[in-house]
């Protein structure tokens, strides 16, 4: 039976690990900044562990220091059923992206287990690694390392400190060598997850819950663009040649063209200039690009304006640059048999859950891509996402337990 009070201390005591109050602020007196592969991250996976552990679970972390909470099924040898989301944090976020969803897995789980249940397989409580990528600049770190979809060297990659992945997953214990995570998707029943919507539909709709048809595809990348460094004082404004300039006339292209392809989403979240000093005009500028949309075409129709403005916006001048492409994500359907089971879970306590397509990217992504038949429970959300006013509340949080435990019994005792 699901325990609303039990899951809403859960989130609070999760929400304490990387908790970033700033006074000054109303806004941020929520705050968390759990970064992927941090003490913080691993403060979170011990937590979660604790909460398993007097229930029979047994935990192990993979190299990419991904968690897994084991309870035992009477055949070990089955295929597990796999559920969870992820454990880290962007920086100054909010409570619930990513950490409902491992909260309500081990809900759904333990509730299970009090209530007497047998599995016929063993089911796994996951707290996947490093989602956000707000660290290394690579989303769905520890579910594309577990799937062997990662294209990354850990060595080379590092955050702004200069730490590398490798160096990061070292100083949590690991050897640095991703090999050892990968999993065979045969060995994989299912994988459900739980999430925050992140957006305004469940909650324009007043539905507490809502079943994932697809999530969109994603393009990051880097634009480096080069000018000519010189004095801001006694170079005259003809002469000028300025990155900073350049760049802001392509993120402003960027926005129009994002805008005029249907459904498509386009966001520059990073931007860095060198020699950043107040007198001196900018001689680099490096920005982020994130592009997402629910059809490839519409991806590839938005980097193509954009390359093309690009290179009018250059033509006639010293300046030059260039997009180096860091992580892409195909669009991905899930499971049509457990989009049905979990609608027919949601239904079962109440709740006919609309069909959503998510305009986030989740670890969800990769099982699916992999062949591991993959289905998400999205909970009503509020105030936004990637931000401290994010907010689920826990009746429906305790909605989407309870109908991922449905779900679970369904697929775990069969």
């Amino acid at each position: 039976m699901t325990d609303a009070a039990r899951l809403e201390r859960r989130i609070h005591e999760l929400a304490q690990i990387g908790r970033t109050d700033d006074p000054a602020r109303e806004i941020y007196a929520t705050a968390v900044s759990r970064l992927g592969l941090s003490a913080e991250e691993q403060r979170a996976r011990d937590l979660v562990t604790s909460w398993c552990a007097p229930h029979g679970a047994t935990a192990r972390r993979d190299p990419a220091a991904n968690l897994y909470l084991r309870f035992p099924g009477a055949d070990p040898h089955a295929p597990v059923v796999l559920v969870g989301s992820h454990l880290d944090s962007v920086p100054m976020g909010g409570r619930f992206d990513g950490a409902l969803g491992v909260c309500c897995a081990v809900e759904a789980v333990v509730s299970l287990v009090e209530s007497g249940a047998r599995f016929a397989r063993p089911v796994e409580v996951v707290g996947w690694a490093d989602e956000e990528g707000a660290r290394f600049g690579y989303g769905l770190f520890g579910s594309a390392a577990a799937f062997g979809r990662l294209r990354v060297d850990p060595e080379r990659v590092r955050d702004k400190g200069g730490t590398s992945i490798a160096e990061a997953l070292r100083a949590l214990g690991e050897s640095g060598d991703l090999a050892g995570a990968m999993r065979d998707p045969k060995g994989i029943r299912a994988y459900l997850e739980l999430h925050i919507e992140q957006g305004p539909r469940l909650e324009r709709a007043g539905a507490p819950l809502g079943v994932v048809s697809d999530i969109v595809g994603i393009f990051h990348g880097l634009v480096m663009v080069r000018g000519e460094q010189n004095h801001a004082g006694a170079t005259v404004m003809g002469e000028r040649h300025d990155a900073l300039v350049a760049a802001s006339h392509m993120i402003i292209a960027l926005e129009r063209i994002a805008s005029s392809v249907p459904d498509a989403v386009a966001t520059v979240g990073e931007i860095t200039v060198k020699p950043g000093a107040k007198n001196v005009i900018p001689g680099e500028c490096t920005f982020s690009l994130d592009i997402r949309a629910p059809k490839q075409e519409s991806i590839d129709l938005v980097l193509e304006r954009f390359k093309a403005e690009a290179n009018e916006i250059f033509r006639k001048s010293l300046r030059e640059w260039g997009l180096r492409p860091l992580q892409s994500v195909a669009v991905t359907p899930l499971d049509e048999d457990l989009r049905d089971l979990l609608w027919k879970s949601a239904m079962s306590v109440g709740m006919n859950a609309p069909t959503l397509v998510s305009g986030a990217g989740h670890d969800a992504q990769n099982p699916s891509l992999a062949g591991v038949p993959t289905g998400m429970i999205f909970v009503r959300s509020t105030g936004g996402s990637h931000t401290p006013t994010e907010f689920a509340a826990t009746a429906d949080a305790a909605l989407g337990a309870k109908a991922l435990e449905i779900a679970i019994r369904e697929l775990a005792t069969a």
